[in-house]
């Protein structure tokens, strides 16, 4: 009986690991064996061994390392306005008076449109009524309060703040559902006693909200930057890694070397390379986690 009652749970479990194993495995093998490989995309079974080769050849391209400095302001700053901007929200949305109201719950289906919009549509629709430079959105909003347009879409200097804008509003619903879940297992009680006590917006933040969330923080972050290091049909929809290539992030990267010039050992390369760093980010946040959670 106990044999049984410790493999039951693996009757549930196996189904979905050995979907996972089919859908995912599979395909990062492939992709891990393709990387030392020449190997063209016509003729997937005809490569040549060729070791690091690939990967040398990655990391002396000087446009490889800019797509690495692109993937990271991109990831960063949509990460950090993601998270700001869900707190923010859920904030204001969990304080006594909204929490729970009707206005509550319509502010709440209003942000979460974003989410649920596909990441290709949310591209299109942000570079044809967003940013485009003669009659989208950002520019009418800046020629009302007498600035200038400015050619977001197609300035080198200006296209990478539009991709980072974009995803980040996408990605804020994530933070908003969480937060907002979190912030209400706070117990009124003792954000009374403590505004009673003279406890300043910050004190209450950092001394009694902050220290309940923080895991919820840590977790959201996690997921936002992970994802957003990986994204594709957001930049692809909105700018296609240009202009001058500003925007070509590591998975635009991919599709160009694999599908466009079908070069499938070096674009493997750099997926193999992109599934390293986001294990190994991965790894260190739940090792720090660990690390929060033992020190308490």
């Amino acid at each position: 009986m106990a044999t049984q009652r410790y493999f039951r749970p693996w009757y549930f479990i196996f189904p979905g690991a050995m979907l996972g194993l089919i859908t995912l495995g599979y395909p990062i093998v492939q992709a891990i064996y393709h990387s030392f490989h020449a190997v063209t995309m016509r003729r997937l079974g005809d490569g040549v061994f060729v070791g690091m080769d690939n990967f040398v050849q990655l990391f002396g391209d000087h446009l490889f390392l800019r797509s690495i400095m692109a993937t990271i302001s991109f990831t960063l700053g949509s990460t950090v306005l993601a998270v700001a901007f869900g707190l923010f929200i859920a904030s204001v949305m969990s304080s006594q008076g909204i929490r729970g109201t009707s206005l509550a719950r319509f502010f709440m289906a209003f942000f979460l449109v974003p989410f649920v919009t596909t990441q290709v549509v949310t591209g299109i629709l942000g570079r044809l009524y967003v940013w485009q430079s003669s009659y989208g959105l950002v520019n009418f909003l800046l020629e009302t309060i007498g600035l200038e347009r400015v050619r977001w879409l197609t300035s080198m200097d200006h296209a990478m703040t539009a991709t980072v804008v974009t995803n980040g509003w996408r990605m804020a619903p994530l933070a908003l559902l969480i937060f907002y879940a979190a912030l209400a297992t706070i117990p009124d009680e003792i954000v009374e006693s403590a505004e009673v006590d003279g406890a300043s917006f910050l004190t209450l933040w950092f001394r009694i909200k902050y220290p309940m969330i923080r895991f919820h923080l840590g977790f959201v972050s996690l997921i936002i930057l992970t994802s957003a290091f990986r994204e594709f049909d957001v930049i692809y929809g909105l700018t296609g890694g240009g202009p001058g290539r500003s925007t070509e992030v590591l998975s635009i990267l991919v599709y160009r070397l694999g599908v466009t010039q079908g070069n499938m050992g070096m674009a493997n390369a750099v997926s193999v390379t992109m599934l390293v760093i986001v294990s190994v980010i991965t790894i260190a946040a739940v090792k720090i986690g660990k690390l929060g959670a033992m020190s308490e």
